[in-house]
């Protein structure tokens, strides 16, 4: 994967373009269709996978950083770990219970 895509995703900062973000996200997850009001949701339900596939910290240090360039391989994820993501991406989007 482009390692300016994948930056997209851990940093929260948009480093190539907006398509992108959809397109990836809809790989990872399984999921297509997602719209825009749903990405934040779907970029936290991707965290944690992402987390134990990408350890170096540089990913993960929020900055706007186009310097780092490359291909980095970042495995599928597996149906088990595409129903974790999509169960919680499902409850990230659940209304709160009111009292």
């Amino acid at each position: 994967m482009n390692i300016q895509r994948l930056r997209n995703l851990t940093t929260g900062r948009l480093h190539t373009e907006m398509g992108h973000i959809y397109e990836d996200l809809g790989i990872i997850t399984g999921e297509t269709g997602l719209m825009t009001h749903m990405l934040p949701r779907a970029m936290r339900a991707v965290e944690p996978w992402l987390r134990e596939k990408i350890t170096d910290a540089r990913f993960w240090d929020g900055a706007f950083d186009q310097s780092h360039v490359g291909e980095i391989e970042l495995p599928t994820p597996t149906e088990a770990d595409r129903k974790a993501m999509n169960a919680m991406l499902r409850n990230l989007t659940r209304s709160p219970e009111k009292p």
